[in-house]
């Protein structure tokens, strides 16, 4: 017995007619009829009582009808989900993120990958002690990350939204109602850092600003993620480095002046391993480019 046979079978319970249920399956009767006599004889017991002028179901047929629709439902149901997650439309898609973009590109992400693929699941990784560790050793299949310069060989990065750098101070401090500051005008503000990641730390892209401005780069707090290092400011310990998205964060406690000197841009955008062409990979490069033009 296979899916075939049920399938001849349930035509002619819907039809009561061998003829009708044959042209239903594009099919000559005949083979219809043999069809049914074959399946009877496997199952050992009638399906139809035929006459010259009716066919109707047997007691032992309506009730193994039930159950052939079941099956022929779920056969075509695992068909369906295996051609799904074969043309990359469903399956399970690890998303790693930093912290960051927590609060600029990762909602938005989420939001719009869940509207246009509802039959891929997305799980959710942090990755801000590890770095891309985990995209690298295949712990998770894609990223969502600020970057600060070049990514490390073997990556490839796609862009969603450039933000701009802005100094983060003490709502009270006394520089913090300027409408703008360059990194020479916090020369004797404590400098609090991101505590570094393994591979591109922020930490090293702030303290070249630093360094660049002739300042003192030494970190006087670190803290692990950008909403820790935000209370940080909050608490009066000094000024940090963030981007324009955060400043949703702590507004009544920090104040967030753009930084003119240097001017700097940020990048926020979803890294994958470079060559990665599994096809439920597609969707996520798509809603990456879908999102870059919508931001």
């Amino acid at each position: 017995m296979d899916t075939w046979d049920l399938e001849c079978f349930l035509a002619v319970a819907d039809e009561l007619h061998f003829g009708q249920a044959a042209r239903k399956l594009h099919i000559a009767e005949q083979p219809l009829g043999y069809r049914v006599r074959k399946l009877e004889d496997e199952l050992g017991f009638k399906l139809f009582d035929r006459t010259t002028r009716s066919v109707r179901l047997t007691p032992a047929g309506s009730s193994f009808e039930g159950n052939a629709r079941r099956i022929v439902a779920q056969q075509q149901q695992a068909v369906e989900s295996a051609r799904l997650i074969a043309g990359g439309k469903a399956g399970v898609v690890r998303l790693g993120y930093e912290s960051a973009t927590v609060v600029s590109i990762l909602p938005d992400f989420v939001r719009l990958f869940r509207t246009e693929y509802p039959e891929i699941s997305l799980r959710l990784v942090e990755h801000n002690k590890d770095g891309l560790h985990p995209l690298a050793s295949g712990d998770t299949d894609a990223c969502l990350i600020t970057r600060y310069s070049n990514l490390p060989k073997g990556f490839e990065y796609l862009p969603i939204l450039e933000d701009r750098a802005v100094i983060a101070l003490p709502k009270e401090h006394r520089l913090a109602s300027r409408k703008e500051l360059s990194l020479a005008d916090l020369d004797e503000v404590p400098f609090l850092g991101y505590a570094g990641a393994n591979g591109e730390s922020p930490n090293c892209f702030m303290e070249k600003l630093v360094t660049h401005a002739g300042t003192d780069s030494s970190i006087s707090h670190e803290a692990e993620t950008y909403t820790a290092l935000l209370g940080l400011v909050s608490a009066e310990l000094g000024f940090t480095i963030v981007t324009t998205s955060m400043a949703r964060l702590f507004p009544d406690e920090v104040s967030y002046v753009p930084l003119s000197d240097p001017e700097v841009s940020v990048d926020y955008g979803l890294t994958l391993r470079e060559g990665d062409s599994s096809a439920i990979l597609k969707s996520i490069r798509i809603v990456a480019r879908h999102l870059a033009r919508i931001l």
